[in-house]
């Protein structure tokens, strides 16, 4: 620990068979550090996995960006992930429902650069504030620490926003994943890229899987899996690594001319998705996870993303969401892990010497000579901006005020685009979502709530509405059984035979 030989690994030192223990040096400081050797779990994205990757460049986009790490074709980067469940909880199983995470940094020569996407191509908040009453909606009941079906469906029923988001996590495909290696992943924010012309476009970030379709776990699948194997999407990902099955993503983008984009009451909503018929995807290079962690604790838990994480050539945007997020990620990172969480290796760049003014702080890691330790300075050293690196400025109009989004309020801004959500899926996947929906929303008490629900599914579909309905009847009244149900008859009937045998 200290450097110092000890006699003994296992015993500790005492006066006789008992007696007193203060001397055993290496006892006491084993002890302290195992006190101490968790740090709090993420709010959200507790449960993950991660792994190492590269990125290779396959097409060039130097006319949209001036980014290093889209240089040239065959250009590679090395990145660190992580993948996750976003409600799910450390101990729960992988496979409940849920939104899942898949977040990239990029070890560029400009420094870092996290991309950070979710499988589903929009969010369910739109505004930055919204976010933690949706966090807490989602999460386990204060009064019980018990997951509740009835704050759940209350928040969706009074923010209807977020219904595009809700009907793709309860289809098979996206709420309850087969595997991580076949799930598409997005960027659900806006962000911008410039180019050395200082010229600017919006962009959106897809990553379109290799393996194969999109898959996932019907409900009594996902429920047998959740006992059988709590972590198989994580073993699942650990295994294909581990045996040279590497998989891959094409990385595209979806662009959008500047001044397109501020016309557009959907460019900055990441409720929305872009129209791939108005704003194609293009390819940009090939995402590839081919090397598992050593330690989980230092490369995964560890390991702190932050959209705010851009390099010259990416930038931000004016999405409401986004600019929240800016100020919340490295926040959480440092309640977290502590103030020098990025002198960690792997948050820290790894092509780059950082600089900054910033001194001491619990772990700080740096030996370096600092002085001057503020910028400007007469004196020499400190800090030298590179104006080079600046972006194109962003308009910002009108007087400051609590806006809603340009068009909330109509029902084409609700339910338009999740209407042909619902169009387009197959007759089975209709079926199955109905289902998942009805199973959950059956253990709801407040047929308040219910019929908000109903009347948003409506506003779709009348067939999606009715089919709920069917569904949520069926459920409560025995005709459709649950998979708990299903097994425990299942074991009452195993339990009878075992009965019938013994007589």
């Amino acid at each position: 620990m200290n450097g110092c030989p000890f006699s003994d690994i296992k015993n500790s030192r005492t006066a006789g068979p008992t007696g007193p223990l203060v001397s055993d040096i290496f006892l006491t400081e084993k002890l302290q550090h195992f006190a101490r050797e968790k740090i709090p779990a993420r709010n959200v994205h507790a449960l993950g996995t991660g792994a190492y990757g590269k990125l290779t460049v396959t097409n060039d986009i130097s006319k949209y960006t001036k980014a290093e790490i889209f240089s040239r074709v065959g250009h590679t980067t090395e990145f660190a992930c992580r993948l996750s469940g976003t409600f799910t909880e450390q101990g729960d199983s992988e496979s409940f429902r849920d939104l899942r995470g898949f977040a990239m940094k990029f070890y560029t020569p400009e420094g870092n650069w996290d991309l950070m996407t979710i499988n589903t191509p929009v969010f369910a908040v739109r505004d930055a504030k919204a976010g933690p009453d949706q966090v807490h909606a989602f999460k386990r009941d204060p009064r019980t620490a018990m997951w509740n079906s009835d704050q759940f469906w209350d928040y969706n029923a009074t923010h209807p926003e977020g219904l595009h988001q809700l009907a793709m996590i309860y289809t098979d495909l996206m709420g309850t994943p087969m595997s991580y290696r076949l799930q598409d992943w997005y960027r659900c924010n806006t962000y911008s890229m410039y180019n050395s012309k200082n010229e600017r476009v919006w962009v959106k970030f897809h990553l379109k899987n290799m393996q194969g379709s999109v898959k996932g776990f019907n409900l009594e699948e996902s429920k047998a899996v959740a006992g059988e194997d709590p972590n198989f999407l994580s073993r699942d990902l650990y295994e294909s690594i581990q045996k040279g099955n590497y998989p891959r993503w094409k990385l595209m983008i979806q662009v959008m001319p500047e001044e397109e984009g501020y016309n557009n009451n959907f460019t900055f909503d990441c409720t929305k998705v872009w129209s791939e018929e108005s704003n194609p995807l293009i390819e940009v290079g090939d995402i590839e996870l081919n090397k598992n962690p050593a330690n989980y604790f230092s490369e995964v838990e560890q390991i702190a993303f932050s959209p705010a994480n851009v390099i010259p050539g990416i930038g931000h945007s004016p999405d409401k969401l986004l600019q929240g997020r800016l100020l919340i990620y490295d926040d959480t990172q440092l309640h977290r892990i502590g103030p020098n969480f990025k002198q960690l290796y792997i948050n820290r760049p790894h092509n780059i010497e950082p600089m900054n003014n910033y001194l001491g702080g619990n772990m700080n890691l740096e030996v370096k000579d600092k002085y001057p330790h503020y910028s400007p300075s007469l004196l020499g050293g400190g800090l030298k901006p590179d104006p080079s690196t600046k972006e194109p400025p962003m308009r910002t109009d009108g007087p400051a005020d609590f806006y809603n989004y340009p068009g909330e309020g109509s029902d084409d801004d609700y339910y338009g685009q999740v209407a042909v959500f619902w169009k387009q899926l197959p007759q089975d996947q209709k079926e199955n979502m109905c289902k998942n929906i009805a199973y959950s929303l059956s253990t709801v008490s407040s047929q308040k709530i219910i019929d908000m629900m109903l009347f948003h599914f409506n506003k779709c579909s009348p067939t999606w509405s009715r089919m709920v309905e069917e569904k949520i009847n069926q459920f409560r009244n025995g005709k459709e059984k649950s998979p708990s149900q299903l097994l425990t008859e299942k074991l009452s009937q195993e339990v009878l035979s075992i009965h019938q045998i013994i007589e």
